[in-house]
């Protein structure tokens, strides 16, 4: 709940963050993210040392990962939201988002456990290399940690000196939390995440791909053990969205324009696919993967830039909404 207040009072949209890279040069929420990634950098590393959790540590299928976040990219941009978008923005009564969530939620589900899982096995299985930064180039990882935190230092920097990067509006400014400010709560809330998610079994910490899959399969199942932390984490930030945005006279049932339809529930199979093949969405591989310099989480958030590029380029160049 307290993930969906901050990704509703912040507008933590990586959708939005991600596209006005390309068409404002914008670097407002890249500069974000890297507060979050840096604080939860921080708390994982120490959190191991002192044996508190486990961080990942295997192998990854390089060429799924570059398809899926692709995919992922181009599937987002046409849906409008990314998988944590599609919960928090259903909060807020868009129901563009529920078209996306439900279609997102069903093809993940299939590709765990159902007919889409035989078309996607194989390709995880090929081009296997180390998921691992600091192990394959056989550093102490704080010497990341460390580098990380003086980039991002630097772009806050910049952020702060220059006043286009400010809000404009002031009614803005006040109503919503900064998005440097929502960024460093998501990502100290994210070393917590982890914890509490460890105690249970389930060694990792905000998750969505998955975790939405896990809420279809338990409705349509009836298996307690769909019914973990990360499934009740994903129907906490609807809830916490939804609170949140009531509580701040922001929701608003919207429905998107019948031509729109469709793109909505087609952008969330594409990204339902692409989360499959790429180990997660943008939360999993961007906000926390790339937290413990995971060579899958950079990769496919290099991936999903570029998908979200390519869409943007083509819908601009087609004249379609976005």
């Amino acid at each position: 709940m307290l993930f969906g207040i901050l990704l509703q009072r912040s507008q933590f949209c990586f959708v939005s963050g991600f596209r006005n890279i390309f068409t404002q040069k914008n670097f407002r929420f890249p500069t974000a993210l890297c507060i979050a990634i840096s604080i939860q950098s921080i708390g994982f590393f120490t959190l191991q040392h002192y044996e508190l959790i486990e961080l990942p540590n295997g192998e990854f299928s390089l060429s799924a990962t570059v398809l899926g976040g692709l995919l992922f990219g181009f599937g987002m941009a046409s849906a409008g939201c990314c998988g944590s978008g599609t919960w928090f923005r259903s909060g807020e009564g868009i129901v563009g988002a529920w078209l996306a969530l439900f279609s997102f939620a069903l093809t993940v589900a299939s590709a765990q456990s159902g007919i889409l899982k035989h078309w996607l096995a194989p390709l995880l299985q090929q081009n296997m290399v180390t998921d691992n930064f600091y192990q394959k180039l056989q550093i102490n990882p704080w010497w990341l940690v460390i580098s990380l935190c003086l980039i991002t230092v630097l772009l806050l920097i910049y952020q702060i000196q220059h006043p286009r990067y400010q809000f404009q509006d002031p009614n803005k400014r006040f109503k919503y939390l900064s998005p440097f400010t929502g960024a460093a709560l998501i990502g100290m809330l994210g070393v917590l995440a982890w914890y509490l998610s460890a105690q249970t079994g389930r060694n990792y910490g905000y998750g969505i791909a998955v975790p939405t899959a896990n809420v279809i399969q338990y409705i349509v199942t009836g298996q307690q053990r769909y019914l973990n932390w990360g499934s009740l984490f994903v129907i906490g930030i609807i809830i916490g969205s939804f609170v949140s945005a009531k509580v701040c006279a922001d929701f608003k049932l919207t429905l998107p324009p019948p031509d729109m339809l469709f793109r909505r529930l087609l952008g969330g199979v594409v990204m339902g696919i692409g989360a499959s093949l790429a180990g997660g969405c943008t939360v999993t591989n961007s906000l926390v993967a790339t937290a413990y310099f995971s060579a899958q989480g950079w990769t496919a958030t290099g991936m999903i830039l570029i998908g979200v590029w390519l869409s943007t380029f083509i819908f601009k160049t087609t004249q379609c909404r976005i």
